[in-house]
């Protein structure tokens, strides 16, 4: 059973890397497309066979309890958000539908799982630490945002540019994440 799904898992890999070399636009040097592509497919590879080597747990093994929704929520919000702004900054290609289809599946993909963990249920009910270390990590990623603000607002005294829309989602993304380390860094500390 096992050997079966990793063929379907490579056959649909390949199918996929196929289709993006092919979809992908030529470069002035010819060579560089096909380079780039083949170091990715070898350290898709790699990571493929580092993660098939690893032994998986018993099913009843794996726990989902509150802090894992906390961050398995945060986590697709801030790739959403991420996707998102590179999809408002990076501009258009040559057959405009191809980033859009691309970056409108990504989007859908991370909605559904998203929509999924949010009516996952949990029987785990919240603490006074969970509260504590849920109000400092929010505490340090406020005050994270407001320190880089005013140094963006200093700096932009001295080289004067324009913020678009799709940096301000990627910082929010990043301000997201850092959220979620600050979170695991409290929890981990206190248990």
């Amino acid at each position: 059973m096992k050997n079966r799904v990793c063929k379907w898992i490579i056959l649909i890999w390949l199918m996929t890397m196929f289709g993006l070399w092919f979809l992908t636009p030529s470069t002035e040097n010819p060579w560089l497309k096909n380079t780039v592509f083949l170091i990715t497919l070898a350290v898709q590879a790699i990571v493929f066979l580092a993660v098939s080597k690893i032994p998986q747990t018993k099913k009843e093994d794996r726990y989902f309890g509150l802090t894992e929704k906390l961050y398995s929520l945060t986590i697709f919000a801030a790739m959403g958000i991420y996707i998102k702004g590179v999809w408002a900054i990076t501009p258009n290609t040559t057959p405009v539908w191809i980033k859009h289809v691309f970056l409108g599946l990504v989007l859908l993909v991370l909605a559904i799982f998203f929509l999924y963990f949010i009516f996952k249920k949990v029987e785990e009910k919240p603490d006074e630490r969970f509260y504590a270390d849920l109000a400092k990590a929010a505490c340090l990623t406020l005050s994270l945002i407001l320190a880089c603000l005013m140094i963006l607002s200093i700096v932009t005294f001295f080289f004067p540019f324009t913020l678009t829309a799709g940096m301000i989602l990627i910082f929010g993304a990043a301000m997201i994440l850092a959220f979620d380390i600050a979170f695991f860094l409290f929890e981990k500390r206190g248990a």
